[in-house]
């Protein structure tokens, strides 16, 4: 049985408004992270505990191990801090099931919802209580926020739990969804509470894009290019949507999107592309604001994109492969160290060196103190009086950012006007 379904809950954005974009990905390796590794860990530590209540356990702290497993025989530590937000997560998990039936790192298939076979899930929390289902996803990372509101990967899960409680007997209830993403790293939890009438509504809505998605990854890559070439709209390029696709390095409508956008005019991709962006700067420097606008709302997008052709070159010559006109060369040397600490501080000892010529001290951040004084709440919060902490620099965010817009008064203004004013 396969590990992972072709049209996965968590890439349902990216399938759902860009259907050719499994073709596009088909055969690309999957590579892991440290961020993904250490994810892993964390909702693995989660399913521990929270499978345990029964047991009497109420903490990840209780885990009996430095280390847990994350697949095979990869071992990745638990940590205190990996501990605590993770309690917090199981405490809020916890809460919510009090009275209710739990269950914890759930399959979920989806399959009949959408009319693609094999296609599935695991849903980190699933709880039915009365007539509420809830559907709870523990995100680790410290990127994005990420809210449950239309939030497709979370009601596809919602879409399986419906299909498992009803071979269980618990559906008929069930009156309403509750759709809650937890990120305790960022000290938020999202919800979103929808009917079983909005969930069809959504299902009808994703059956097609999921068929559409299946028969372009069915043609194959190939013709899927051969489409967007012929003005199909295939390939739907956007932040979102690309943010982790496998195949944006030679994405030819996230290519052509990039070129378009910086160049204010298509260009002639077979043709050296320097001299036809040459203007591009000027073009910024002289440009009205809403062309600035419509130019930033890209911005990302090409980063992105940008990023991904320097990875996907550089894993090509460390391939042994030609990417004409490149090569590899040393890097630039990282920090000295000592080889042992232990060996150097005795030599230098035997120098004669002072104590202040041989250490470095500095005082301890407010952030390592609140987590010396955690077990002494009284004696933090008196520390909390001496902390500081400057204001956040001004930065660019769409209208649709949900942080309060800063009031700039223009420079014109802060000045008084004394053009009439007696100056004797």
């Amino acid at each position: 049985m396969a590990d992972h379904a072709l049209l996965s809950a968590s890439a349902a954005h990216r399938w759902g408004n860009c259907p050719g974009s499994l073709a596009m990905e088909a055969g690309q390796e999957n590579k892991s992270s440290g961020y993904a590794d250490e994810g892993t860990a964390a909702h693995e530590l989660a399913a521990w505990c929270l499978n345990a209540r029964n047991l009497g356990v109420t903490s990840p702290h209780e885990f009996p191990h430095s280390e847990i497993k994350i697949g095979g025989d990869l071992l990745h530590p638990v940590d205190e801090d990996m501990c605590n937000f993770v309690q917090t997560y199981v405490d809020q998990i916890n809460a919510a099931a009090e009275g209710g039936t739990l269950l914890v790192e759930q399959r979920v298939d989806y399959s009949n919802a959408i009319g693609v076979p094999g296609q599935f899930g695991t849903s980190d929390a699933i709880i039915v209580k009365g007539d509420t289902l809830e559907i709870r996803d523990l995100k680790y990372g410290m990127g994005n926020k990420v809210e449950a509101e239309d939030n497709e990967q979370m009601q596809l899960y919602a879409l399986g739990a419906l299909a498992l409680i009803e071979m269980l007997d618990l559906a008929d209830d069930i009156k309403q969804i509750r759709l809650g993403i937890h990120q305790p790293r960022l000290f938020a939890v999202s919800e979103w509470v929808i009917t079983r009438e909005q969930l069809e509504a959504f299902r009808v809505e994703y059956a097609e894009k999921a068929r559409d998605a299946f028969n372009y990854y069915t043609a194959g890559r190939a013709e899927v290019q051969m489409m967007f070439a012929g003005g199909s709209n295939v390939l739907q390029p956007s932040e979102d949507a690309c943010r982790w696709c496998k195949a944006k390095s030679f994405c030819p409508a996230l290519r052509s999107f990039v070129l378009s956008t910086v160049s204010d005019d298509f260009v002639d991709v077979s043709q050296d592309i320097a001299p036809q962006l040459a203007s591009a700067e000027e073009r910024i420097a002289n440009a009205d604001n809403l062309h600035v606008s419509n130019c930033l709302k890209a911005v990302d997008l090409i980063e992105s994109w940008c990023t991904a052709v320097r990875a996907r070159a550089e894993s090509e010559l460390l391939k042994g492969h030609d990417v004409p006109g490149f090569k590899l060369v040393q890097g630039r040397k990282g920090s000295r160290s000592w080889l042992d600490e232990a060996d150097a501080e005795k030599m230098l000892k035997s120098m004669r060196l002072k104590q202040d010529e041989m250490y470095s001290f500095k005082l301890i951040s407010p952030t390592v103190a609140e987590k010396v004084l955690k077990e002494t709440p009284k004696r933090w919060n008196k520390l909390q009086a001496l902390i500081t902490r400057s204001d956040g620099k001004p930065s660019v965010a769409p209208v649709s950012d949900k942080r309060d817009a800063l009031v700039i008064e223009p420079v014109a203004d802060a000045f008084t006007d004394i053009s009439g004013e007696d100056l004797a």
